[in-house]
């Protein structure tokens, strides 16, 4: 635990930093995969729903 308080008390700034791009990287990458789910649920919804 020595290198984590080492690191907090050099660079918070850059620590705060990389956390919030890992956060804001796994976001998109769930948004992207929600929305592709959505799309193929659609898909298949309209090969049953045929009018």
């Amino acid at each position: 635990m020595e290198w984590l308080s080492k690191s907090l008390s050099q660079e918070p700034l850059v620590l705060v930093l990389s956390i919030t791009v890992v956060v804001g990287i796994f976001i998109f990458a769930a948004r992207r995969a929600h929305l592709n789910h959505l799309a193929k649920m659609k898909k298949i919804d309209d090969s049953f729903n045929i009018k």
